[in-house]
């Protein structure tokens, strides 16, 4: 039983590391290098595709376009 609580730990510390907890919008900050400005760019390319979209989905839209064109 120890066992398996030690492994959901160390498997949930793993899983915040890798950014699956993080806001869509600090992932993108952290892909543009900390440049709001970039950031703020790519946010108003993703609102202009798809405008009434929420900032937090433009931002996921925004991190997910980066990493599917960077593979």
């Amino acid at each position: 039983m120890l066992i398996v609580l030690a492994l959901g730990v160390v498997a949930l510390i793993v899983w915040m590391r890798a950014g699956a907890g993080k806001r869509p919008e600090s992932q993108l900050l952290k892909i543009c290098q900390g440049d709001q400005a970039q950031a703020q760019r790519l946010l108003e390319a993703e609102i202009n595709r798809a405008p009434g979209i929420s900032r937090g989905e433009a931002a996921a839209r925004a991190v997910h376009r980066y990493q599917r064109d960077n593979r």
